[in-house]
C-alpha cells in the first residue's frame, strides 16, 4: 500500500485529485449500466432525442464565455497564503478578501444574465428541431423543464469555481463524488420506472440540490462573510476582462465546433443515427473527463506555485500529471473499443442490441484516437492560463473554426468517420503548438524572473556596501 501511495503522489495523486477520479471512474461502470438501460428502455428514436436535450442543457458551455476557468486561476493568486478556520471563515489579507467579494459580486450577475439567455435558447432551439421531427408534444415538457433546471445549476458555476481557487478543491470534489453516485442511481430509477424522456430532468435535478448543499450550507459562511465584506480592489475591466474574452471567444469557438454535429445529424438523418453518435460520444468524451479531471483538479495548484515563484516545482508537477492523465485516457478508449469487440463477437441478442446504439467499431476507435490530442490540448491551455494570461487564442481560434467547418459538412453528409478525422486533424496540429509555446513562455519567463533576481542581488550589495561606508 506505501508504495501505491509513493507511486500515485509521484504523479501528483493526492486526495483533492482521488475524490475527483473516483467521481469520474464511478462513471465507468454506472455508464455501463446507464448505456445498458438506455439500449432496453428506449427505442433508437427516443434515444436520439434524449441526446439532444443534454446537448441543449450543455449550452452552458457557450454561456460561461471563459468565465468559470478566469476566475478560478484569479482566485487561486489572492489565496496563496490563506486559510480556512473551523467555523469556515477565510484567514486571508483584508485587500485579498475584498478582491474575492468583488469576483463573486460581478460574477454573479453576469451568470445569473446568462443563465436566462441560456434557458430561453435552449428551448427555443429545442422547440424547432422537435417540430420538424414531429416528435414535439412528447418531447418539448421535458425538454423545457430540463433546460431550465439546467440554467438554475448554471447559476451556482461562478461559487463553485472560487472554491477551487480557494484551495478547497478535496471538499468540492467529494461533494461531486457523492453527486455523481447518487445521480447514476436516480437516472436508473427513471429509466426503469418508464419515465423516459424526464430521465434528463431528474438527472440535472439531483446535480442542483447537491451544488446547493455545498454553497448554501457548507460554506453559507465563508459566502456570508464575502457578502459582508466591502469590494476592495478589484477591476473587472482590467484585471479578468482581458483574459476572459480570450478564453471565452475559444470557448465559443470550439463549442460551436462540436454544437452542431448532433443537432445536424438529428434533422438531416433522423434521430436514430443522432442517437447513436449521442450515447458513442458521451462514452468516449466521460473517459476524457476522467483523464482530465487529474489535471484540472491541479490547476490551483499551478497557479499558487507560480505566484510564489517556484516555476521548477510548478512544472515538474505539470508534467507529472499530464504524462499519468494521458498514459490513463489511452487505457479507457482502448479498454472501451474491446470491450464492443468483445460484445459483438459474442452474438447474444441483448448484446447485439447494446451494440447496435452504438457507431459501427471503426467509427468508436476513430472517435478513441481523436480525443488523444484533444486531451493534450486541454492540459497545455490549462497550463498556460494558470499564469494569468492566454496567448492560446492564436492556435484555438483557426483550429475551432477549421474543426467547425469540418465537422458541420461531415455531419450533414453522415459520415460520422469524418467528424473523428476533423477532430484527430485539428487537435494533432493545436496540440503540437501549444506544447512550442508552452516551452517558449517557461524559457521566456525563467528569464525575466533570472534578470529580476539579478537586480535584488545587486540593489542588495549596493545597499551593504553603502552600510559599510
Amino acid at each position: 500500500m506505501s508504495f501505491l501511495r509513493d507511486f500515485l503522489r509521484h504523479f501528483g495523486v493526492d486526495r483533492a485529485v482521488s475524490y475527483a477520479m473516483a467521481a469520474r471512474m464511478w462513471q465507468i461502470p454506472s455508464g455501463v449500466v446507464t448505456t445498458v438501460l438506455i439500449a432496453l428502455c428506449f427505442q433508437p428514436d427516443e434515444q436520439g432525442v434524449y441526446y439532444l436535450i443534454l446537448t441543449l442543457t450543455g449550452l452552458q458551455s457557450l454561456a460561461d464565455a471563459g468565465l468559470i476557468n478566469t476566475l478560478l486561476h484569479a482566485a487561486s493568486h489572492e489565496t496563496a497564503k490563506a486559510r480556512f478556520d473551523r467555523r469556515g471563515y477565510l484567514h486571508a489579507p483584508r485587500r485579498a478578501r475584498g478582491r474575492l467579494s468583488g469576483m463573486v459580486r460581478f460574477a454573479t450577475v453576469w451568470f445569473l444574465v446568462a443563465s436566462v439567455t441560456l434557458v430561453l435558447v435552449g428551448v427555443a432551439a429545442g422547440a424547432i428541431l422537435l417540430g420538424r421531427q414531429d416528435v414535439f408534444q412528447t418531447a418539448f415538457a421535458p425538454l423545457a423543464v430540463a433546460m431550465v433546471l439546467s440554467g438554475m445549476a448554471f447559476s451556482l458555476a461562478p461559487l463553485i469555481a472560487i472554491l477551487e481557487g480557494c484551495d478547497q478543491v478535496r471538499t468540492v470534489n467529494r461533494y461531486r463524488l457523492g453527486q455523481t453516485v447518487l445521480g447514476s442511481f436516480v437516472v436508473w430509477i427513471c429509466l426503469v420506472t418508464g419515465a423516459g424522456l424526464w430521465t434528463a430532468a431528474a438527472s440535472i435535478a439531483t446535480q442542483l440540490a447537491w451544488e446547493l448543499v455545498l454553497v448554501g450550507w457548507r460554506y453559507r459562511v465563508f459566502f456570508l462573510q464575502l457578502s459582508r465584506t466591502p469590494r476592495n480592489h478589484f477591476d473587472w475591466r482590467h484585471e479578468i476582462w482581458p483574459l476572459q474574452w480570450r478564453i471565452g471567444v475559444q470557448s465559443i469557438v470550439r463549442y460551436l465546433a462540436f454544437l452542431p454535429i448532433l443537432p445536424v445529424l438529428f434533422d438531416a438523418h433522423g434521430p436514430e443515427i443522432a442517437g447513436r453518435y449521442g450515447m458513442t460520444w458521451q462514452v468516449i468524451s466521460n473517459l476524457m473527463m476522467v483523464a482530465y479531471v487529474y489535471v484540472r483538479t491541479r490547476s490551483p495548484e499551478f497557479g499558487r506555485l507560480i505566484a510564489e515563484r517556484r516555476r521548477v516545482e510548478s512544472n515538474l508537477a505539470f508534467k507529472r500529471v499530464t504524462i499519468g492523465s494521458t498514459v490513463l485516457l489511452v487505457a479507457l478508449v482502448t479498454s472501451f473499443c474491446v470491450s464492443l469487440v468483445l460484445l459483438n463477437a459474442l452474438q447474444w441478442p441483448p448484446t447485439e442490441q447494446i451494440v447496435s446504439r452504438f457507431l459501427s467499431i471503426t467509427a468508436c476507435a476513430c472517435f478513441a484516437v481523436a480525443v488523444i490530442p484533444m486531451h493534450l490540448t486541454q492540459c497545455f491551455s490549462m497550463f498556460i492560463r494558470a499564469q494569468k494570461f492566454d496567448p492560446i487564442w492564436r492556435v484555438s481560434l483557426p483550429s475551432g473554426l477549421t474543426l467547425a467547418a469540418l465537422a458541420y459538412f461531415s455531419a450533414l453528409s453522415g459520415r460520422v468517420e469524418w467528424i473523428a478525422a476533423s477532430m484527430t486533424l485539428t487537435f494533432g496540429g493545436s496540440a503540437i503548438a501549444l506544447s512550442l509555446m508552452c516551452r517558449w513562455y517557461d524559457q521566456h519567463f525563467r528569464q525575466i524572473e533570472k534578470g529580476a533576481s539579478r537586480s535584488d542581488e545587486n540593489g542588495s550589495q549596493m545597499e551593504n556596501s553603502g552600510g559599510l561606508g
